[in-house]
């Protein structure tokens, strides 16, 4: 028989599953309960309702992206700041990130403001590469740090939100190398955009 962390441990990559594909409304506890091959019991066992086994999800999400964010920081550039951030959300579980954004523009959020706080730190991380690439020189300071951070991130997740929109404007499918090469290079000429003019012209930001 699997030890108790196991089991809450197989739960929760259930949940994170299921609540990826349906939502919170649209999930079902017993469709976790086959996946993770427990009882529904255990489920309520540990986290007391469907809403304290979503926000249980969100925590280790949460612990999962901090823990990627930690690989290489403070990254030693802009460009390598928003690379590491574009690899985080598109690379190995970014997708599941994607589609919990996405339900939850359509639904009412759950309560647990302690985790919009633990979000909020994470993403405060975010903005801090853009101060520091200020204070390095590489960005103008007349850009706010924090819509910066908003831009760059919309440009990298939007097509993937969008897709059918992003094939209409494009021609291209998100997913394929083509978009991809195109949608590092703007990123890579907006960071050079973003210079303050006496250095502009020597930033060259590889992404």
């Amino acid at each position: 028989m699997p030890a108790n962390g196991d089991r809450r441990q197989a739960i929760l990559e259930a949940a994170i599953n299921e609540f990826s594909v349906k939502g919170l409304s649209g999930a079902r506890v017993d469709a976790i309960a086959r996946a993770a091959r427990v009882n529904k019991q255990l489920i309520y066992y540990y986290f007391d309702s469907k809403v304290g086994l979503y926000e249980a999800v969100l925590g280790q999400l949460i612990s999962r992206t901090s823990e990627r964010m930690d690989v290489g920081a403070p990254h030693p550039s802009v460009s390598a700041a928003v690379s590491a951030h574009n690899d985080r959300l598109l690379g190995e579980r970014g997708a599941q990130w994607l589609r919990f954004w996405l339900w939850e523009a359509l639904e009412n959020r759950p309560p647990g403001q302690h985790r919009d706080d633990e979000r909020a730190k994470m993403w405060a991380r975010w903005v801090s590469d853009f101060e520091r690439a200020q204070e390095q020189g590489e960005i103008s300071e007349c850009f706010d740090a924090r819509m910066l951070a908003l831009a760059l991130n919309s440009i990298i997740v939007t097509p993937y939100l969008t897709p059918a929109v992003t094939k209409l404007l494009t021609g291209m499918d998100p997913g394929c190398d083509a978009f991809k090469s195109s949608q590092l290079t703007l990123i890579r000429n907006l960071l050079n955009s973003l210079a303050p003019p006496a250095s502009g012209g020597d930033t060259d930001h590889d992404i």
